[in-house]
């Protein structure tokens, strides 16, 4: 099992040599970056970038997050976006070794509510339509990732139609390719009042989940307020989620996520020492 930081340990432009530091320091096997986001360099530039941070260090795994939009744009637009996608996974492949994407579909926002009101929002909004229409695209993504031996994770996040486990199991049985699976976030459905408990997710989405992203959360009982916590601070049973991937991850692959505000270079080190200490304690 191998261990990503996300790239919002810390982010930005020319902040990326020091993040590779970062992994490097603290002891992780690679990083989850953005595909679409260029900070204020440019595509190219980008792309060019970390190319030649894979260059240097070829050992490190290099997973992106993609978006793509099946109902939320016009279809040119659409087929636009996944021309764009079949290009972005050819260099993927071919230049940072990448086997794994964390993917989005359309974001779901229901304009007469707030954004952090999760259970009216994403899949609360969505029909049986919708998750067809999801499920033909994320199909169609999927047999490009086929043909590149290649996995996709649908992440389970807030405002998104895979939201809770119940709607990522709904929406697996929509999509006819097996490259897609969910990258399993229990800090976002933490977050929601229609989120299940950890072992349920477990049996919701047993052989389905592909990835997963470990952050922590403190809420309050009338899910009106939350706060990002370190991943140590016990909010969500991290080591319960862990024991529970150890066969779960299709990939072979997880990632810490830094959801908090302040000093993500102590947080990559706290948060790695802390999956150490919970793997040797778990046995594996």
């Amino acid at each position: 099992m191998k261990v990503l930081l996300h790239v919002n340990y810390y982010e930005g432009a020319d902040k990326f040599e020091d993040l590779f530091r970062i992994i490097r320091m603290s002891g992780a096997d690679g990083v989850e970056l953005r595909a679409t986001t260029y900070y204020d360099m440019g595509k190219e530039a980008y792309l060019n970038m970390v190319e030649e941070l894979k260059q240097r260090n070829p050992d490190l795994e290099i997973a992106f997050g993609y978006p793509l939009h099946f109902s939320s744009v016009a279809e040119d637009i659409q087929k636009q976006e996944f021309e764009d996608f079949v290009k972005f996974l050819d260099w993927a492949k071919a230049k940072c070794g990448t086997t794994l994407l964390n993917m989005f579909t359309d974001t779901l926002v229901n304009p007469a509510c707030e954004y952090f009101e999760f259970d009216k929002n994403g899949s609360a909004m969505a029909d049986d339509l919708l998750y067809a229409r999801h499920g033909a695209g994320l199909t169609a993504a999927g047999r490009e990732l086929e043909a590149r031996n290649m996995l996709a994770a649908l992440e389970s996040h807030n405002c998104y139609i895979h939201d809770t486990a119940k709607s990522c199991a709904k929406l697996m049985q929509c999509v006819k390719s097996p490259a897609i699976g969910i990258n399993y976030d229990h800090g976002n459905i933490f977050l929601n009042s229609q989120g299940e408990e950890i072992d349920e997710v477990f049996k919701l989405l047993k052989g389905k989940i592909y990835y997963a992203h470990l952050k922590n959360m403190m809420r309050t009982r009338d899910f009106k307020h939350f706060m990002p916590t370190h991943l140590d601070s016990g909010h969500i049973d991290t080591c319960q989620v862990l024991s529970n991937l150890r066969n779960e991850l299709k990939s072979g692959m997880m990632a810490v996520e830094y959801a908090c505000t302040g000093d993500g270079v102590i947080a990559a080190k706290r948060d790695m020492e802390y999956i150490r200490f919970l793997r040797s304690w778990l046995g594996f």
